[in-house]
């Protein structure tokens, strides 16, 4: 199932399920990016319903499926990641490492209000 996406006065919110895969995670990145109405803002992404179907390889892939995905002309230059448990934060911690020569920054957060601060600087 792809993530619900919520549009926020100042930010995209997207939560996946429990249990999303990593096709699940990039048929949300194409719906942020595609999809008629869904403004060009930062974007949260909370993963708080338990584990995800996720390997370290898979982070590699979605990474690729940013980047080839990404407007050239976007605006969005921030996504923040807010986790959990223990395993969720190794993943997403992971990622932001992998992802670091994409034209947006991510960054990983244990709080929503935390991540909300960061993306609306």
């Amino acid at each position: 199932m792809s993530p619900k996406i919520t549009i926020k006065e100042d930010y995209i919110l997207v939560e996946p399920k429990e249990g999303t895969d990593l096709r699940e995670i990039q048929q949300g990145v194409a719906r942020l990016f595609y999809v008629e109405g869904i403004p060009e803002q930062n974007r949260i992404w909370v993963f708080r319903e338990g584990p995800l179907n996720l390997s370290l390889d898979d982070l590699h892939k979605l990474r690729d499926t940013i980047a080839e995905n990404y407007p050239p002309d976007a605006i969005i230059n921030k996504t923040a990641i807010v986790v959990e448990s223990g395993p969720q934060s190794n993943l997403a911690t992971a990622f932001t490492k992998i992802a670091q020569e994409l034209p947006q920054q991510f960054k990983v957060f244990s709080s929503l209000a935390d991540a909300e601060a960061w993306v609306k600087k």
